[in-house]
């Protein structure tokens, strides 16, 4: 039988803390003015938040371009992804592949101005409503402004759980 312990709060062991709880993975989306210039980043921290009004919350990292075009566009999609796209979350969590290489690569198309993933399992278009300072990130509230389902034909999510890409049994 294991003994639980106790350890030390750092930064290595809070990650590990937190690898083990499963989470949907994503693809946040946002675009430059008029539409041009895509930028994406694969995010799990991401989560309904209310219905009256609809809105969405996400927590991205401080130094992320695509944290950085959202404010300026003050819009984003959030992509579900399917369970068969694990292929697309590393290659957009992938920082040696530029943006334009990663939507080069991925089928898409425009909703509201933004990037949206079209074979995503689900996906919404979304107006920033306020950002909150949170650390070493960025806490996004968005109010709902679309929402639909892929091109794919629908299945299970894809999750991340103990540092690797899953899927539900």
């Amino acid at each position: 039988m294991h003994t639980p312990h106790a350890q030390a709060a750092t930064g290595d062991a809070f990650r590990d803390v937190f690898a083990q709880l499963p989470a949907g993975v994503t693809v946040v989306t946002t675009s430059g003015p008029g539409g041009i210039e895509p930028s994406g980043m694969t995010a799990s921290a991401v989560c309904s938040l209310s219905l009256d009004p609809l809105l969405v919350l996400l927590c991205l990292n401080n130094h992320s371009n695509t944290l950085a075009r959202l404010k300026t566009t003050g819009a984003f999609a959030i992509n579900i992804l399917r369970h068969d796209q694990a292929h697309c979350a590393a290659q957009f969590a992938d920082r040696r592949i530029s943006q334009a290489d990663r939507f080069a690569r991925t089928p898409h198309h425009h909703t509201d101005g933004l990037p949206v993933l079209t074979e995503a399992l689900a996906w919404l278009t979304c107006q920033v409503a306020k950002t909150h300072p949170g650390g070493d990130h960025t806490i996004v509230t968005g109010e709902v402004r679309t929402l639909g389902s892929g091109a794919g034909d629908g299945g299970q999510p894809l999750v991340w759980h103990s540092r690797t890409f899953r899927t539900l049994a």
